[in-house]
């Protein structure tokens, strides 16, 4: 450090202001000791009276939104400050709210940082260091900013106005009208309790108003359920590198998917949006290293709940997809729509998918073509197949316009892409 050779420098001049009795040693002696005391005093007077906050308008974006960040820097003491660093530790890629700043005796100032979100996950926004020194530059002293933000970025949405629909009944139909003993989300009427009616059929407001115990009753939801499966077998996901930059987009989105991953997330939190959109209800399987799966459900809770897990998701997985398929075949039935979104060229998947086929489920195959991206596997064989047996299919390229791959005029189903 510099201060630790000024002082070796002191010593030797005091020396030699000893050994000669020379008057400039002794002058020299007390310049350089003057200087020392200065600007270690200096130093540690350059951060008192500072404050720093930063602020961000939401802890929650998806890839392709522009986060802003404003800082600002007050200076409550009544002593100038030359230069303070500002170093930010946030682990945002591409966050840059780092700068040097002067500032005068009780004053401030703000800055904003903008940074595109291009990778999804759980982020830290902070903690800061304030870093300064004294005109000379010997001493350095630093400050930790400990405060701290969670980001979380969720996987890019794609606007779909329609999807394409494996054959069946599509969402918003009329009501089946037929009685049913479940509960579901379509209420026929109310009628006067019997001995043996489930407590949490019971209408309360209708009890209060007639003066006697009135329960629900409901029909079938004409809707199906719809399952979403997410392939997250490492083996099969390619990885075109950061460097690819290719937008075909005119939303921005395709600038950030890069992998096959990236394309399976985004499709499938579109399409989970869509359903949920149409009061559809819609699950979750996504198999990684740690599968998980999310129960059917409706409503904006439930899509807030899918996009924090594929926010996290990572391929890294090392289950076949047709195990998933028929390990989970208990989850589905004759009113069940599912739909795989899948980089994976391996036929044994087509064969289990064909076996819920036969249960009369509707399925539909999302492909995310790995040659594209630069892998060796090919989806051929795995299209005909699906052919063969009569499954709608899709297959999405690498620098595909989503809206466009997905979407068809409304009530049109694809029998193939």
């Amino acid at each position: 450090m510099i201060w630790i050779r000024v002082v070796v420098i002191v010593g030797i001049v005091a020396i030699l202001s000893q050994l000669n009795r020379w008057v400039v040693f002794d002058k020299l002696f007390v310049v350089l000791l003057t200087l020392l005391g200065l600007s270690f005093v200096w130093s540690r007077l350059a951060l008192n009276g500072l404050v720093v906050t930063r602020r961000t308008a939401s802890d929650r974006a998806h890839v392709g939104d522009l986060l802003i960040e404003q800082v600002h820097i007050e200076n409550r003491s009544r002593l100038a400050k030359l230069w303070v660093e500002v170093i930010d530790h946030s682990d945002l890629p591409g966050h840059r709210l780092s700068r040097v700043v002067s500032l005068a005796g009780q004053s401030g100032m703000s800055w904003r940082a903008k940074t595109q979100c291009t990778q999804r996950g759980r982020f830290r926004l902070g903690p800061m260091v304030l870093r300064a020194t004294d005109p000379f530059g010997l001493f350095e002293r630093r400050v930790v900013v400990p405060a701290t933000q969670e980001l979380v970025v969720y996987p890019a949405l794609v606007d779909l106005t329609t999807v394409r629909l494996p054959a069946g009944e599509l969402p918003g139909g009329n009501a089946l009208q037929k009685r049913t003993p479940f509960v579901t989300p379509n209420v026929a009427g109310v009628r006067q309790y019997v001995p043996g009616d489930s407590f949490n059929r019971i209408a309360w407001s209708a009890s209060a108003r007639t003066g006697q115990l009135m329960v629900k009753e409901f029909e079938l939801d004409p809707s199906s359920d719809v399952w979403l499966v997410l392939d997250g077998d490492s083996r099969h996901h390619v990885y075109r590198g950061a460097g690819f930059s290719e937008n075909t987009d005119p939303s921005g989105v395709q600038a950030v998917l890069d992998s096959t991953e990236e394309y399976a997330v985004t499709i499938v939190a579109s399409l989970a949006r869509y359903f949920l959109d149409q009061n559809r209800a819609v699950g979750l399987i996504a198999s990684a290293a740690t599968p998980v799966v999310l129960p059917v459900d409706r409503g904006a809770r439930h899509l807030l709940k899918i996009l924090e897990l594929l926010a996290v998701f990572r391929a890294d997985g090392t289950t076949p997809l047709h195990a998933v398929l028929l390990g989970e075949q208990a989850r589905v039935g004759k009113q069940t729509t599912l739909i795989v979104v899948t980089p994976s060229t391996d036929e044994e998947w087509v064969r289990a998918l064909a076996e819920l086929t036969i249960r009369s489920v509707r399925s539909l195959a999302i492909i995310v073509e790995p040659s594209t991206f630069g892998g060796t596997g090919n989806s051929l064989l795995v299209a005909s197949e699906l052919t063969v047996l009569g499954v709608p299919f899709v297959l999405v390229k690498c620098g595909d316009d989503l809206r466009r791959a997905l979407a068809v005029p409304s009530g049109q189903l694809a029998a193939g892409h």
